[in-house]
């Protein structure tokens, strides 16, 4: 077996390499920007590497970084591809995010031996794979005992990520817990041509948002369940904004007519920033079965937005200091969201000390922990 050297950081400047699926929007593709952002800045040769094409943050990317995709439909293929590009394209630091990825760049060592390879996991796998068979549960398991032993240093996004990785076997000092950073960028103007979110904007109501994508794991159902009740069992007058797209949209479209909601309700599809539209809101909702870290929550307070958040196991208790900074309720119960809502609307934290805190999680602060590992 490779024998991988003891871990000691130094500080360098070292050229990256980023794996990820893609860059489109999401939590992961948010964080590999910022960091490669903020390397880029210090003078670092920055490339990002992805399986597919998309890119839905190429205005935010800074010209010298270099997008390079392997143009592969089929996880299978990746390891052959990702060998023959890292024979030709030496690296300092490979930085591999997201389960399998993770797992099938055991092979950086193999033909890079050189290269310093960091893992990034970003979500709870154990949550994430929950409803697959045992068969599967067992290969995963097997792969990250096994492969992860190939890394220098394996990364959690939080505390949360950090124990279910022990928990498949990865050992607790080769795991260093480092948050997510915030992406710093301009902020963007409103979208005043969209009526839906026009109608939402001019609402007397309490305004409340969301944002993500529409699957499963963040279970806009118990979200519009959670109006529902609101409305009608706490004779609450709200009105919610979701900012996202995804394949469950339809079918949550139809389920906010069918409990006459839709004058409530309001989707406006997927926004590039949602960060001026926090400014018009009372309250950021996140109604989540689970979240590795949760970005959009330190998005919302540095606006000084107040937080409604279920209590996934991971990152919005972390952030929210259990709940000092923000209101957690039980997951995947609309009930206790909605009185949530209530109580997060009755009982405004400062705005002041939210900012403060998102500030923690800034793109200065976490990418000098990342400067501490690299080469």
């Amino acid at each position: 077996m490779l024998k991988v050297p003891k871990f000691s950081p130094k500080i360098g400047m070292g050229s990256v390499c980023f794996l990820n699926y893609d860059l489109g929007f999401g939590g992961t593709e948010k964080v590999i920007v910022s960091l490669a952002n903020y390397f880029s800045s210090l003078g670092r040769k920055v490339t990002i590497l992805t399986l597919s094409d998309r890119n839905d943050f190429a205005e935010f990317i800074k010209p010298e970084i270099e997008i390079v995709c392997l143009n592969i439909n089929k996880i299978k293929y990746m390891p052959h591809k990702l060998i023959h590009f890292v024979i030709s394209n030496k690296f300092d630091n490979f930085i591999s995010n997201v389960w399998p990825l993770t797992s099938l760049s055991f092979v950086v060592r193999l033909f890079s031996p050189k290269t310093r390879l960091i893992l990034i996991e970003h979500c709870n796998l154990s949550e994430q794979f929950q409803s697959k068979s045992k068969l599967f549960k067992f290969i995963q398991k097997i792969s990250i005992f096994f492969f992860y032993k190939f890394a220098h240093l394996i990364i959690g996004v939080s505390k949360g990520v950090k124990k279910d990785l022990e928990v498949k076997g990865v050992h607790k000092d080769k795991i260093k817990v480092i948050h997510n950073p915030v992406i710093s960028k301009p902020l963007q103007e409103i979208d005043k041509s969209n009526l839906v979110i026009k109608s939402w904007m001019t609402s007397k109501n309490k305004k409340l948002i969301a944002v993500g994508e529409f699957k499963a794991q963040k279970n806009f159902t118990n979200l519009v369940d959670a109006i529902y009740f609101a409305k009608f069992s706490l004779d609450m007058d709200l009105d919610l904004l979701i900012l996202g797209d995804g394949d469950e949209k339809a079918d949550i479209a139809k389920k906010i007519i069918n409990m006459g909601l839709d004058k409530n309700i309001f989707l406006a599809g997927w926004i590039d920033d949602p960060l001026p539209y926090f400014d018009l809101a009372d309250l950021f909702v996140l109604p989540s079965n689970y979240e590795g870290f949760g970005v959009v929550i330190v998005e919302a307070m540095s606006r000084g937005l107040n937080i409604v958040s279920t209590n996934c196991k991971s990152g919005p208790s972390e952030i929210l200091l259990d709940g000092a900074l923000g209101t957690l309720c039980e997951v995947n119960n609309h009930k206790a969201l909605a009185n949530a809502i209530l109580h997060g609307l009755s009982n405004p934290i400062n705005s002041d000390k939210l900012i403060k805190r998102s500030e923690d999680f800034s793109e200065k602060k976490i990418g000098k922990l990342y400067e501490d590992i690299l080469l």
